[in-house]
C-alpha cells in the first residue's frame, strides 16, 4: 500500500469509527433526553467537562506524544525504541489515572458547586472510575497509531460508545423505574463511561495478543540503530506531551466556561434553577451535540496526520509533508463546510426530529459555523504538532478560550444560552485564524485557494440550494398531511439531507473538486467509484 494510500485509509476508518461513535452519541443524547428530561441532561452534561479535564491531565498529551515518537523510531529503524516508548508511557499513564481518579471521586461535591446545581455531584462521582482505565487504553491506541495501524483504535472506539450507550439508557430507564430522581439517573448514564472502557480495553488486549510481535521483540524488526536510554525516553516524552495535554486541556476547558457561567449567568438574569438547568441542557445536549459530529473527520483525520508527518520529517521528506498538509486541509474542508451549511439550514426539522421540538433551533443555528472553524483548528493544530511546533497551538487555542470567557459575559445576559453558542464560534474562528498564519509561517506552505476553498464553496452552494428548496416545498405538505409533525419533521430532515448529499457529491465531481488521482487513492473502494463516475462522465 502506497503512503498516500495508507494516511487516506487510516482517516478513513478512523472517520468512519468516530462518526459512528458520534452518530451513536447523538442517538443516546436524543432517547436520554426524553426519558430524563432537560434537566436530567442539564445534571448529566456537568460532569463530562471536568471529567475530560482530569482525563485529558491523566494522560497528559501521552497518546499524541507515544504514535508520533513510535513512528518516528520505526521510520528510523530503531523497534526496540519504539516499545519502550510504549512501556513507559503505560506505566505513566496508569499513575496518572489514579491520582486524578481520586480528585475527582472525593472532590465531586465542591465541583458540583462551582457548577452552580449540587445534584451534579452523583453523576460527578459515578463518571470517576472510567479515570482508571481509558489512560492505558490510551497508551495502546497511540502505539497502534504509531504503526499506522488504525483498525484496533477505531474498532475499540466502536466497541467503547456501544456499550458505554446501552449502560446510559439501561441505567437511566431502571433507576427511574425502581423510583429514583432524575439526579441519580443522570449519575447512572454517566457510570456508562466506565463500562464502555472497560469493553474497549478488551478489544484493544485482544488485537495486542493478536499483533504481539509489535509488543515484544521478534528477529524480523531488527534494530538498525542503538536503542535510548529509558531516562531519554522519559524526558522526550514529558516534553512533548506536556504542551499537547496543555492545547488539549483548552477545549474541555471552553466547555467548562459554559458549565461555570452559563447557569450562574442565568440565574443572575432571573431564571430559576430549575429554569437555567434545562436551558443549559438545550445548549449543551442539542446545539453542541450536533455541531461536534462533523467535526469527528477533522479529529480522525489530525489522527493518522500526525504520526503520517512525523515519519516523513524524520526522513527528511519536505515534499511528502507538503503533501500531507495538503490532503488534510482539503479533506477537512470538503466535510466541513457543507456540514455547518447544513447544519444551520436544517436546525428547525432537525432539532423537531430529533428532540419533539424546536426549542434549541436558535442555539444550533448560532453555533452551525462552529463546525467548520473547529475542525479546521483541529486539523491545523494536528499539522503544527508534527512538523514540532507543539507550543503555538496551545497558545492560539487559550486565547480563543479567553475570548470565550469574555464572551460570554458579554453574550449570555442579552442572548442567553444562543449569545453562549456565539461566543463559542467566535473562539473557534479566533484559534483556527491564528494556526493557519503560524503554520505558513512555519511550513512556507502556501495552498491552492481555488481547490481548496472556492471550488468546495461553489459545491457547497448548489448543496444549500438543494437542501433550501426541499425543506420550503416539502415540509408545508408533509406538514398538513402528516398526523404527526416529529415524522414530517423526520422525511423532510432526511429528504433534504440526501438530495443536498447527492448535489454536492455532483457538484465536487463537476466543478473538478474531487479529482481521478483522488478517487484512485481511495483504499479498496477508490478504483471502482473512479471507473463509474468516469462512465457517467462526472471525472475524467
Amino acid at each position: 500500500m502506497t503512503e498516500r494510500n495508507l494516511f487516506l485509509r487510516g482517516a478513513l476508518v478512523l472517520g468512519l469509527a468516530g462518526l459512528l461513535s458520534k452518530v451513536l452519541g447523538s442517538v443516546y443524547t436524543i432517547f436520554l433526553q426524553n426519558i430524563i428530561g432537560d434537566r436530567g441532561i442539564g445534571l448529566y452534561q456537568m460532569a463530562y467537562p471536568i471529567y475530560s479535564t482530569l482525563l485529558i491531565l491523566s494522560t497528559a498529551g501521552f497518546p499524541v506524544a507515544v504514535s508520533k515518537f513510535v513512528a518516528e523510531h520505526i521510520a528510523l529503524g530503531d523497534y526496540a525504541g519504539a516499545k519502550k516508548v510504549f512501556r513507559v508511557s503505560s506505566v505513566l499513564l496508569t499513575l496518572s489515572g489514579i491520582v486524578c481518579f481520586l480528585a475527582l471521586f472525593f472532590g465531586a461535591e465542591q465541583f458540583a458547586v462551582w457548577f452552580g446545581d449540587t445534584d451534579a455531584a452523583l453523576a460527578i462521582k459515578a463518571i470517576a472510575p472510567a479515570l482508571l482505565v481509558v489512560p492505558i487504553m490510551s497508551a495502546i491506541r497511540g502505539y497502534f497509531q504509531g504503526w499506522q495501524r488504525m483498525e484496533p483504535t477505531a474498532i475499540s472506539q466502536v466497541t467503547e460508545q456501544l456499550i458505554r450507550v446501552g449502560t446510559i439508557l439501561a441505567a437511566a430507564i431502571i433507576l427511574l423505574q425502581w423510583g429514583y430522581s432524575e439526579a441519580h439517573a443522570a449519575a447512572g448514564a454517566a457510570f456508562g463511561a466506565f463500562t464502555g472502557a472497560v469493553f474497549g480495553l478488551l478489544i484493544l488486549l485482544i488485537y495486542a495478543w493478536r499483533k504481539r510481535e509489535l509488543f515484544r521483540h521478534d528477529v524480523r524488526f531488527k534494530n538498525k540503530i542503538p536503542p535510548q536510554r529509558t531516562w531519554g525516553h522519559i524526558k522526550k516524552l514529558c516534553w512533548y506531551a506536556l504542551p499537547i495535554s496543555l492545547g488539549a486541556l483548552v477545549v474541555p476547558l471552553m466547555n467548562n466556561i459554559d458549565v461555570v457561567t452559563v447557569v450562574n449567568l442565568l440565574k443572575a438574569c432571573g431564571y430559576s434553577q430549575q429554569e437555567a438547568t434545562e436551558m443549559f441542557g438545550l445548549l449543551t445536549g442539542r446545539a453542541f451535540k450536533l455541531m461536534l459530529l462533523p467535526t469527528t473527520f477533522a479529529s480522525a483525520i489530525g489522527t493518522a496526520l500526525l504520526p503520517a508527518i512525523a515519519a516523513a520529517i524524520a526522513v527528511k521528506n519536505s515534499r511528502l509533508v507538503a503533501r500531507r498538509m495538503e490532503m488534510a486541509m482539503r479533506m477537512t474542508i470538503l466535510v466541513a463546510l457543507p456540514s455547518a451549511v447544513g447544519l444551520a439550514l436544517l436546525a428547525a426539522p432537525v432539532d423537531i426530529m430529533l428532540f419533539k421540538n424546536t426549542e434549541g433551533t436558535q442555539a444550533i443555528i448560532a453555533i452551525a459555523a462552529a463546525t467548520l472553524f473547529s475542525s479546521i483548528q483541529l486539523t491545523t493544530s494536528s499539522i503544527l504538532q508534527g512538523i514540532g511546533v507543539i507550543y503555538i497551538p496551545v497558545r492560539n487555542l487559550f486565547i480563543g478560550a479567553l475570548a470565550k470567557l469574555g464572551l460570554n459575559f458579554l453574550f449570555v445576559p442579552i442572548w442567553g444560552i444562543n449569545g453562549a453558542a456565539l461566543a463559542t464560534v467566535i473562539s473557534y474562528l479566533i484559534a483556527s485564524i491564528m494556526n493557519l498564519y503560524s503554520m505558513y509561517r512555519h511550513t512556507g506552505v502556501v495552498f491552492d485557494l481555488r481547490a481548496m476553498l472556492f471550488r468546495p464553496l461553489l459545491a457547497t452552494f448548489l448543496m444549500a440550494v438543494a437542501a433550501y428548496s426541499c425543506v420550503r416545498e416539502l415540509w408545508p405538505y408533509l406538514a398538513q398531511h402528516s398526523d404527526s409533525e416529529r415524522m414530517a419533521a423526520a422525511l423532510v430532515s432526511l429528504g433534504a439531507i440526501g438530495a443536498a448529499s447527492l448535489v454536492y457529491t455532483v457538484a465536487l465531481l463537476v466543478t473538478g473538486t474531487v479529482t481521478r488521482s483522488d478517487m484512485m487513492a481511495i483504499p479498496k473502494v477508490g478504483p471502482k467509484l473512479a471507473d463509474l463516475f468516469s462512465k457517467l462522465g462526472l471525472i475524467r
